[in-house]
């Protein structure tokens, strides 16, 4: 990191947190966090038991898909922030800032705990690249984000991430279990 390089990237993450704090800070979006966050794992347990998965992986993914749609929900978007701009903003891929890196990692704790409790990564993935989709369309319809390609790109390669080193988890251990 070059000189000056660090104070911008502190900077990025203290937005992040105080961003996370304002989210917080209102008591109906804290507890809507709490209570979908507690409503999707207990999801994630009965969805265990009917389909056979593991049952803790699917509790932390049912919690962690809470968080997800928590974070990309919780925002409003004013009206007049997309008078005049197209219904979603063609950015490309980058991780160049925190925010850009938050939104890559946004989805590796629910893929990786849905991949290992399904014991399918290449579904959970498909499903988690979908999700992301459906999210950046539904944000600005409901007036709770932007649409941006960025976004979706940073969300599917996190979740590309997620699950290529799940499914090798999956099969190393199938593979030591069987032997």
């Amino acid at each position: 990191m070059g000189a000056g390089g660090f104070w911008p990237v502190l900077d990025q993450v203290r937005w992040a947190l105080d961003a996370i704090v304002f989210v917080l800070s209102d008591p109906l979006t804290a507890g809507g966090v709490v209570v979908g966050a507690a409503a999707l794992g207990a999801s994630g347990w009965f969805a265990a038991r009917r389909f056979g998965w593991r049952p803790v992986p699917s509790v932390f993914a049912g919690i962690f898909l809470g968080l997800v749609l928590a974070l990309t929900f919780s925002r409003s978007q004013p009206s007049w922030a997309l008078v005049g701009t197209e219904f979603c903003l063609l950015n490309g891929f980058s991780l160049h800032g925190v925010s850009e890196l938050f939104n890559a990692l946004l989805f590796v704790p629910v893929v990786w705990c849905a991949a290992l409790a399904t014991r399918r990564p290449l579904a959970v993935l498909v499903s988690a690249v979908a999700l992301s989709a459906v999210i950046e369309v539904l944000q600005p319809l409901v007036g709770r984000g932007m649409c941006e390609t960025q976004d979706f790109f940073n969300n599917s390669a996190g979740a590309v991430v997620a699950a290529a080193v799940a499914a090798g988890y999956v099969a190393l251990r199938d593979r030591t279990t069987v032997q």
